[in-house]
């Protein structure tokens, strides 16, 4: 059997982190110089690769009352990436650099500091941690004074987030903690924290509350037809190299050569019969028993291949694995989704977008998976940019058919509709502002993908950021994916 292609199974970035990142040497570490005035450190940390890249870890500290309140990594970056990152983190501050053990008793001291109040770490810590040294005694101890005066002081930004502290400081404090507002001259001890003013905070959070989007997702409710229940195929030997062990993360050249010799209509059936096989295997609930065997990339070979061969009457084969639950994307795909399916629905679908559009209007479908053809389409723009108004006019047919349907989840969600407007401000389609607007005035429109309406006509014909081109060829499809 050949290993899982899962972000639990397989040594994605988070899962190097957590196993080998502290084996890497530490390289170059940054902190902001006036933390100790302002309560808030930035800090950058650095691990250094045997092939010459980095993976830094950045952490937002806040000295005076709640630790670690944000964090992040950049896996594997190269010398040029990874100078351009401390460029940016010097705009942020005055970045010093500084020995590790500083930044180890900075963080970890915060952390211990927020948790005598009441407040854990930012829930991506528990994987940041991993990029830090284990907090033992082989580091040398550097003792800071955290608080003001040594008590706890919460700033808080407005009142909603001074609401959503002070419960737990008092439960762990009782009034022994300082707080302020904006508004303030000068820090209130915790016992002036009036009623009047608890109530005035906690009406602020039913306002806040009231004005959050409920964005339901469409319940995936997609009956399958019958898949095979054994592959039929010509060439037998095929089994045998797409569920080899040995090529679970790349099929050899010499191998996918082999396989591009054969006659290109017997290989297409093939493919096609082994990647419904596949799909009848795992389109129901997937037993923990196989999620714990190893698992193979098999739909993932026959998806690329299928692409490269570039028969269009592939695309309703490849569509048809597009309609299952999300377990079946995790347990094949994990984090691979976009990559292994946008180019072959470019390649096969670019001239039979009404296929596509029938596909986006079957109703019950996973969001993500509809994210991977809507992503396909915007390719056209970018690799054929004589076809965009027909583009253009295939988003507005799907964007008005959506209308009506988003407040029944019948085909779409408001995530969708984010995620689509972020693939329209990618291609600057200014043009379908009108009936974006129809579908973000209903408030169901998730913003967290690519802002509020405001956002959005703001920001969509402003060209900053590079267009997301996917390659197209098996060799370099194999590569990026391996990256």
């Amino acid at each position: 059997m050949i290993k899982k292609r899962q972000p639990t199974k397989t040594l994605s970035p988070e899962q190097y982190i957590r196993q080998k990142t502290r084996t890497l040497p530490i390289g170059d570490c940054y902190l902001t110089g006036d933390w100790q005035k302002s309560g808030i450190a930035l800090v950058l940390v650095t691990r250094c690769h045997v092939k010459g890249t980095y993976t830094l870890g950045y952490f937002q500290v806040d000295t005076f009352c709640r630790g670690v309140v944000d964090c992040d990594y950049r896996f594997s970056v190269d010398s040029t990436s990874y100078k351009e990152i401390v460029q940016d983190f010097q705009k942020l501050g005055n970045l010093a650099k500084v020995n590790y053990e500083e930044v180890h008793n900075l963080i970890y001291g915060a952390v211990a500091f927020a948790e005598e109040g009441g407040i854990r770490p930012a829930p991506a810590f528990e994987l940041m941690q991993y990029i830090l040294e284990e907090d033992t005694d082989e580091v040398p101890l550097i003792d800071y004074e955290f608080g003001m005066n040594g008590q706890h002081l919460l700033v808080a930004n407005d009142q909603l987030e001074l609401t959503t502290y002070y419960p737990r400081l008092k439960k762990a404090l009782g009034d022994d903690f300082l707080y302020v507002l904006p508004d303030m001259k000068e820090p209130r001890r915790a016992s002036e924290y009036v009623p009047s003013e608890m109530k005035e905070t906690l009406d602020h959070v039913w306002e806040q509350l009231s004005q959050t989007p409920n964005v339901p997702e469409e319940t995936y409710s997609y009956q399958h037809p019958n898949y095979p229940s054994e592959p039929v195929v010509k060439n037998q030997w095929l089994l045998q190299v797409l569920y080899n062990s040995d090529y679970t993360d790349c099929l050899p050249v010499e191998q996918i050569r082999r396989i591009l010799e054969l006659p290109h209509d017997e290989l297409r059936t093939d493919l096609e019969q082994i990647m419904l096989f596949e799909t009848g295997c795992t389109c129901n609930e997937i037993s923990s028993e196989r999620w714990e065997k190893m698992n193979n990339s098999v739909l993932i070979h026959c998806i690329l291949l299928l692409g490269e061969l570039g028969y269009p009457d592939s695309l309703m084969a490849v569509l048809e694995t597009l309609r299952q639950n999300s377990s079946y994307y995790d347990y094949h795909f994990g984090d691979y989704l976009e990559e292994v399916y946008v180019p072959t629905l470019y390649l096969l679908g670019k001239n039979r977008l009404g296929d596509l559009m029938s596909y986006m209007q079957t109703p019950g479908l996973y969001t993500y998976a509809r994210l991977c053809v809507t992503s396909a389409v915007a390719q056209i723009v970018f690799r054929q940019p004589e076809r965009r108004e027909e583009v253009i006019e295939w988003f507005r047919q799907l964007l008005m058919f959506y209308d009506g349907k988003l407040e029944e989840r019948f085909c779409c969600d408001g995530t969708l509709i984010g995620l689509i407007a972020a693939t329209l401000m990618d291609i600057h389609a200014v043009e379908l502002l009108p009936e974006l607007k129809v579908l973000f005035d209903t408030g169901l429109v998730d913003e967290g993908c690519a802002g509020n309406y405001q956002e959005v006509e703001s920001e969509i014909g402003i060209g900053n950021y590079p267009n997301k081109i996917y390659p197209l060829a098996i060799d370099e499809r194999y590569e990026e994916l391996v990256k």
